[in-house]
């Protein structure tokens, strides 16, 4: 009767080992995907924040360029207004017009 208690001790030791040793193993596989899934979206973060920043680089650049392109623009088209004025001779009531709206606003606002 004691060999069959003994016996029945070992195959519940042996089956509790058995056990321990799935579970362990299954927690390894656990630990190991959920590393793998933190590599990955770390990877996939640092990704996205790369292409975000050349967009934001790019959409920068563009509007560079367009802020250059029409100041460009504005300056051409000031300076042929410039140009004819400074051809045309003017009478004094056009002259007293360009100084009180162009010179003289400024000081009007103080």
């Amino acid at each position: 009767m004691s060999t069959d208690y003994t016996q029945t001790l070992k195959s519940i030791k042996e089956a509790e080992e058995a056990s321990n040793a799935a579970i362990a193993e299954r927690k390894r596989q656990l630990e190991e995907r959920l590393r793998s899934a933190e590599e990955d979206s770390a990877r996939s973060i640092a990704e996205a924040r790369k292409k975000a920043e050349e967009l934001i680089a790019a959409e920068v650049e563009r509007a560079r360029l367009s802020a250059q392109s029409n100041a460009e623009k504005l300056l051409a088209s000031t300076s042929k207004d410039a140009a004819k004025i400074a051809a045309k001779r003017l009478s004094p009531i056009e002259l007293r017009k360009i100084i009180d709206e162009t010179l003289l606003s400024e000081f009007k606002g103080a």
